[in-house]
């Protein structure tokens, strides 16, 4: 599995301009695959999920690209599951009713920026900003009650409310805090629960199958990044 997904990162660079021979037929590619190169090569999905529909092209014998396994060299990460970035957890405080610590699959930074949305660079948080903003992606499940009373609050009544602080822990594979973003004086400004059923996007749950998600969206007044002492 290991050399096979070198091999696909070798696809995926040669599809930026270096020469290699591929059969196809073009009819036998499915729609959801040419859907995701031209949103890959637009910036809406990632690269995983582009090499993903790779993956099943290959796998499928859909396409063939005779590149030996063994003439390609890679890099890889020296890093194992437990040292590397695993999940995110999240503290909220300086509320009325404190909220347990909740864990969320996915956390992003997006930009404040109009007219950004699709430019990579969003996904950064720009340090001339001064009102960052971010989300947050899960799996909506039963132990997150309380952050969904939370969130309706908002909803209801959150020009009457204060603002609150949060912070979200990056843990890697055995719970230890590598850094944590610690925003200040935030609000939510949108939340959604959606089905996730685009073929071949990553799974939270590892099932590749649909998906119930949630999102919710803050913005903030301002941000510390900081880390512990090794």
């Amino acid at each position: 599995m290991k050399s096979f997904s070198i091999f696909l990162s070798v696809l995926l660079i040669a599809s930026f301009g270096f020469s290699f021979s591929a059969f196809a037929n073009d009819s036998e590619i499915p729609e959801w695959v040419k859907n995701n190169a031209k949103w890959w090569s637009e910036g809406t999905i990632g690269e995983s999920d582009y090499i993903s529909s790779l993956e099943y092209l290959i796998v499928n014998g859909i396409i063939d690209v005779p590149i030996p396994i063994t003439e390609v060299t890679a890099a890889q990460t020296k890093y194992s599951d437990e040292e590397r970035a695993q999940s995110f957890r999240v503290t909220i405080s300086n509320i009325v009713e404190p909220l347990p610590v909740h864990y969320f699959e996915k956390f992003e930074l997006s930009t404040s920026q109009p007219g950004d949305a699709d430019d990579p660079r969003g996904r950064m948080y720009d340090f001339r900003d001064t009102s960052p903003k971010f989300f947050l992606e899960s799996l909506p499940s039963a132990d997150k009650r309380g952050f969904y009373a939370f969130v309706a609050d908002w909803m209801d009544r959150g020009d009457s409310l204060n603002e609150f602080d949060i912070d979200v822990d990056v843990l890697d594979g055995q719970s230890n805090v590598i850094q944590t973003w610690e925003f200040e004086k935030c609000e939510i400004t949108s939340y959604g629960t959606y089905l996730q059923d685009t073929t071949f996007i990553y799974q939270f749950s590892g099932i590749q199958d649909s998906e119930i998600r949630d999102r919710t969206n803050f913005e903030c007044v301002g941000v510390h990044l900081s880390s512990p002492e090794s």
